[in-house]
């Protein structure tokens, strides 16, 4: 499963979004990025869902 996140100034986790696809997700991270100031578009990632947490998607 494919994920959007964001990761808040106190470490902790929002889920934004669950894809289908990588290239669903990397669409997804960029449209979310679009939407915050400059700043704040670092805390956003795509990212692979697994049993043991996630990784990030290289874009």
């Amino acid at each position: 499963m494919f994920a959007v996140i964001r990761e808040n100034r106190d470490r902790s986790i929002t889920h934004l979004r669950t894809c289908q696809s990588k290239e669903a997700v990397i669409i997804a991270s960029q449209l979310e990025k679009d939407r915050v100031s400059p700043a704040e578009r670092s805390l956003i990632r795509a990212v692979v869902m697994d049993d043991e947490g996630y990784s990030e998607v290289l874009l």
